[in-house]
């Protein structure tokens, strides 16, 4: 009795320090296999958080395995639509970007096939600043040269995603002209137009640009944000160059941006699923490694529980409907 006390005494104690792996705490997916979608293409942002993550998932859960797998199409639509039908027994989750779940709906498009708020949330993996960026060569250099372009302003996009409704509401805002042009395969496609000419700029997150940046092959244009941030002080915010009466409509989208990334299953998941993964996830997000990781491979982690992801998609979709006039446009000029 005196071992059995001191065990559950050390036990407590190091439970305390958070030393205890959180695959000790629940057994729902020890030795089996986790399927883990990421939306997104095989060399996008997406897959490298996934990849990164991944093994400090299966450490924490136990799992014997956590197969990561892509399905890409439709900024992300392709692999929500699968994922509204998949399984609800927990071992299929997804790494989606939240806000085209939300703003394809709102959008009306015909590729959205679910409902956002029924999905299960079980954390946010990460949410940075958003740049839309130029090319490295481009004459644009402020708002005003957009405006003298004499022509649209050509988005090169892979498909209905954030940054394609994100684009349509800040240039409504600006009351200037956009055109569309879809069908790149993700992220370093339509880098390449905007590099090559063939676009003249696309929004994505900072650190997935800054390499870019950085060699000269892209410039920072405006941030797609509330404020501008330390690594480029000088670039202005999308409200620093709208009007006012405009900022309504520009603060909703940039809310429902700040999901981004998110572990997501099922709707009606399994409930112990549920309760075990945000655990467990959560566990592995705080893992001391993966931070060290994070840090070293300059992909930032801001996690968030799925309670809190879920009262968030919520506030969010309600707060959203004055934008669908706008989005429901902006797909009818790609129809």
């Amino acid at each position: 009795m005196k071992k059995l006390g001191a065990g559950l005494a050390l036990l407590a104690g190091l439970a305390a320090f958070g030393t205890v792996p959180a695959a000790a705490q629940n057994d729902f997916y020890k030795d089996k296999v986790i399927n883990f979608v990421v939306h997104g293409s095989p060399a996008g942002g997406h897959t490298r958080h996934a990849r990164m993550i991944a093994p400090y998932i299966q450490k924490h859960t136990g799992a014997r395995e956590v197969r990561i797998t892509n399905l890409q199409g439709g900024g992300g639509l392709k692999g929500a639509n699968s994922l509204w039908r998949e399984k609800t027994d927990g071992y299929t989750i997804a790494l989606s970007s939240i806000p085209t779940l939300i703003l394809a709906p709102l959008a009306g498009s015909a590729g959205a096939q679910f409902d956002a708020t029924k999905f299960t949330y079980i954390a946010r993996v990460t949410s940075e600043p958003r740049v839309l960026t130029v090319g490295g060569k481009s004459p644009l250099r402020t708002i005003d040269d957009v405006r003298k372009l004499g022509r649209a302003f050509v988005f090169p996009s892979q498909g209905t995603d954030e940054d394609f409704y994100t684009m349509a509401v800040l240039f409504d805002a600006l009351g200037l002209p956009i055109k569309m042009v879809t069908g790149y395969e993700g992220n370093a496609d339509t880098a390449l137009a905007v590099i090559k000419g063939d676009g003249d700029g696309h929004i994505t997150s900072w650190s997935q640009t800054v390499g870019a940046i950085a060699s000269g092959d892209k410039r920072p244009f405006l941030i797609v944000g509330s404020e501008r941030i330390p690594e480029a002080p000088d670039v202005p915010t999308v409200f620093e160059v709208t009007p006012r009466e405009k900022h309504a409509s520009l603060r909703a989208i940039i809310n429902t941006v700040d999901l981004h990334r998110c572990l997501i299953g099922p709707p009606n998941m399994d409930a112990k699923a549920v309760a075990a993964l945000r655990t467990l996830v959560m566990a592995a997000m705080n893992d001391p490694d993966l931070k060290a990781e994070s840090l070293k491979s300059k992909m930032p982690l801001t996690p968030l529980d799925g309670a809190k992801v879920t009262e968030m998609v919520n506030e969010v979709a309600k707060a959203s409907g004055s934008l669908s006039p706008i989005l429901k446009a902006a797909v009818k000029t790609i129809q």
